[in-house]
């Protein structure tokens, strides 16, 4: 049995995952935006939910990435 091949699974959620964060950090940007400021939630909360989707899309894209590095590693250091 291929032992990389869960974890290829793995990256790809983590890429989804950041994916999904930047596409909701967007959605938020949006509706914070156009829904207007009000004393708890000013519009400029708005850009913070913008910074930090993408942050979060480097953070878990990231991740993904040295995942399937070390996977790569991994399999073309085995001896069979």
């Amino acid at each position: 049995m291929n032992s990389s091949k869960p974890l290829k699974y793995i990256t790809v959620a983590f890429k989804s995952l950041g994916l999904i964060s930047v596409l909701l950090g967007l959605v938020f940007f949006v509706i914070i935006l156009v829904g207007g400021g009000s004393p708890d939630a000013p519009r400029a909360t708005s850009v913070l939910a913008l910074i930090l989707g993408f942050f979060y899309l480097l953070f878990f894209w990231t991740i993904g990435e040295v995942i399937s590095l070390l996977v790569k590693i991994e399999s073309n250091t085995r001896k069979e």
